[in-house]
């Protein structure tokens, strides 16, 4: 079984426009990903996908292999769906350019798991939520999930009545990670945006509302991706002071 690691990497970012070329400790956020992607088994091939020369041209400069995309994509999913018929991978792990601190073992938990359950067509990340506050923000994206991981269903804002303790166990948050197996990925690419997706501006919901199942892969610690400045100004302490992440980036950063 194929299976490989789609970076899509758009420049034009709508909450911080350029973001995933922001230097980090004296390189882009793109290649921090790259890099770490790097870490992972080496049988993982990864690949950047860009609608942007001048991230191709960077990407290349630092050892990537990357792929020139068209520009009408409005998210990684639809993105990486392009390089669906080039590439005819069995399953694809989307990762997204501004999820900076991932931990390679966490794209070996998500691979691993993807091979040993390939009558699944879709696999995320998800990871417990650290406190009650998290519910109701809306730049976290919950799930609700079965006993089996599998996911009923996802949001940004809570739409239960049962108490927050209650709902603290059985609500995960949906990391920005994920895997779609070749078949799956291309009927979603061909699929016009669904109503709940767009209203809630979260595309793995597409696979939900097409009728698809998602098993939920749960690690132990997930880190907040980089959407706003201050996100950006919380992942560069992160990797500063947090000792897992100081770790990490020693192994590629000399």
């Amino acid at each position: 079984m194929k299976i490989g690691i789609i970076i899509p990497a758009r420049f034009d970012s709508k909450r911080l426009p350029g973001k995933i070329l922001k230097d980090f400790l004296g390189m882009p956020m793109l290649e921090h990903v790259w890099r770490r992607a790097q870490l992972a088994d080496p049988v993982l091939e990864t690949i950047i996908a860009t609608d942007s020369i001048k991230i191709k041209k960077i990407a290349e400069g630092f050892g990537a292999a990357c792929i020139l995309t068209s520009k009408n994509h409005n998210n990684g999913l639809s993105r990486v769906g392009e390089l669906a018929h080039q590439l005819q991978w069995d399953y694809y792990i989307v990762l997204q350019a501004d999820e900076i601190l991932i931990e390679p073992e966490s794209l070996n938990t998500l691979a691993k798991i993807t091979t040993i359950n390939s009558h699944f067509k879709f696999f995320n990340l998800i990871t417990k939520l650290t406190s009650p506050g998290e519910i109701n923000d809306l730049n976290i994206v919950k799930c609700l999930i079965r006993e089996n991981n599998t996911v009923i269903t996802m949001g940004r804002k809570s739409n239960s009545i049962a108490q927050e303790s209650d709902q603290m166990q059985y609500t995960k948050k949906l990391c920005g990670v994920y895997s779609c197996s070749n078949e799956l990925l291309i009927k979603l690419a061909n699929t016009p945006a669904q109503k709940i997706e767009t209203a809630e501006s979260i595309e793995q919901m597409k696979v939900i509302e097409m009728g698809y199942s998602i098993l939920g892969v749960l690690i132990d610690k997930s880190y907040p991706s980089v959407n706003t400045s201050n996100e950006a100004v919380s992942a560069l302490h992160l990797l500063q002071t947090d000792l897992q992440q100081k770790n990490i980036l020693s192994t590629y950063k000399q």
